[in-house]
């Protein structure tokens, strides 16, 4: 009777961390914490809000169903199959929140390895503290005090772990965060397996030392998943850092281009007086109309200041704007960059560089002036928000994974350096990136929902 709580209790800790891992469950509790960026209250991923809870409390009975079953069927203390507690516990975890909250695949196994962690480490301290009770006793001690802490766990995960693990960059899980989290809970599950202990220990007297060695176990694995997220998180801010100084020296030349820019103005204007007086005594319509030609390329220069809502992206712009005018490039902006804003500013700033140092690496190579133009478009399309770089390319590209593949004879400009990290970005925020080629044409498209 002593074992019959040894899964139903630590899965109903595990699940009471889950939820308080999920944002839009119970919002009210530690929201300020959880808050996301834009201030809006978290919502269920899809339908009502009694529709989504009616669903957590039918898969919250159901988990509870099939631990019973488990324990009663499958795991006996006196037997290896204790081994199978633990495993058992972490799968109907993973599917609780994949399947009633609705979390993200790789956000949800990441999220069932630390309720796994945390509720088995719960657990082990309930059992210690009611280790000195009779059977009977402390089942019922076991029975009352699980969801006491249930609770307790619930508001302190939500307080305190929910804004370290879903705060910015930290909150994305990748596939190497993932990759680690699920190689320390197979170290987890096997050093905390009872049939483990009872081999290092030499007995299988249930004692202080199994839950103390268990606790041991549990601390180290709850203090390096803990640290990861630290790392993680000191090293975006060292990152964050170093793109504040960039941004700050590209606004400092930003103003010494706008600088030259206006002085460029002015001398273009005091060549337009002289070139406006000699209209006068000219009587050639052919010659009048080629220095109304020289006027129009005089003031060109207003279009290379680029400003579009987006601080980041006009540093950018106008940079490659100014560049493409002192090459006799046309670039051609049609961008809202206020849509821009949920993308960070050092990933902002790498893909549209990027994209643009291979647009303009590429019509560098075409004689006629007509071809020489670039086109940035940004804008919003059915939930959508496109991002669009086109350009004249008429040498072959091959695609190998969708990227260009380097060649020695073709496609220099577009041998796929730095399209691997626009790739990445767009995959970061949920996007997709690709690539349309035409006859003459290059065209780089990443698209992100607006959701």
């Amino acid at each position: 009777m002593i074992d019959v709580l040894n899964l139903p209790s630590p899965l109903l800790c595990g699940i009471a961390v889950e939820m308080a891992l999920t944002p839009a469950v119970f919002p009210a509790v530690g929201f300020r914490g959880a808050r996301p960026r834009n201030g809006a209250r978290p919502e269920p991923p899809s339908g009502s809000r009694v529709t989504w809870y009616a669903g957590i409390v039918i898969g919250l009975a159901l988990s509870l169903a099939i631990a019973v079953w488990a324990k009663e069927t499958l795991i006996d203390f006196n037997t290896n199959s204790t081994a199978l507690e633990a495993p058992i516990c972490l799968a109907i975890l993973v599917a609780f929140a994949l399947v009633p909250l609705r979390n993200g695949v790789t956000q949800g196994v990441y999220e069932a390895i630390w309720a796994q962690v945390i509720a088995s480490l719960s657990f082990e301290c309930m059992d210690c503290v009611t280790m000195w009770l009779p059977d009977p006793a402390r089942v019922v001690a076991l029975g009352l005090l699980t969801p006491a802490v249930c609770v307790a766990l619930f508001v302190v995960v939500r307080v305190r772990l929910l804004p370290q693990l879903r705060n910015g960059h930290a909150g994305t899980v990748g596939k190497r965060k993932l990759l680690f989290a699920a190689t320390l809970c197979i170290m987890f599950l096997l050093l905390s397996n009872y049939q483990v202990i009872f081999l290092l220990l030499g007995s299988r007297d249930h004692t202080y030392m199994i839950p103390a060695f268990r606790i041991m176990v549990e601390l180290l694995g709850l203090i390096t998943l803990y640290l990861q997220n630290d790392i993680e998180q000191r090293q975006h801010a060292q990152m964050e850092l170093s793109l504040v100084q960039r941004l700050w020296q590209s606004k400092q030349r930003q103003y010494e281009i706008s600088k030259e820019t206006i002085d460029l103005i002015n001398r273009k204007c005091h060549d337009l007086k002289y070139q406006l007086a000699a209209f006068r005594t000219m009587q050639d319509d052919a010659e009048v109309d080629r220095r109304l030609g020289e006027v129009e390329q005089s003031v060109m220069i207003y279009d290379s200041a680029v400003q579009t809502g987006n601080r980041v992206l006009d540093v950018v712009l106008t940079e490659k704007s100014l560049y493409c005018e002192a090459e006799h490039i046309t670039l051609t902006c049609m961008v809202d960059g206020a849509k821009l804003d949920f993308i960070d500013q050092a990933d902002l700033y790498a893909l549209f560089g990027n994209a643009l140092d291979n647009a303009i690496e590429s019509v560098t190579k075409q004689r006629d002036p007509a071809k020489r133009v670039i086109q940035v478009s940004v804008y919003p399309d059915n939930g959508f928000l496109m991002i669009r770089i086109r350009n004249y390319c008429d040498e072959p590209i091959t695609l190998a994974d969708g990227l260009p593949v380097t060649s020695k004879k073709a496609g220099k400009g577009y041998h796929g350096y730095g399209l691997r990290g626009i790739r990445y970005t767009a995959e970061k925020y949920g996007g997709t990136m690709n690539v349309k080629i035409a006859p003459d044409s290059f065209t780089l498209q990443v698209v992100f929902p607006l959701n």
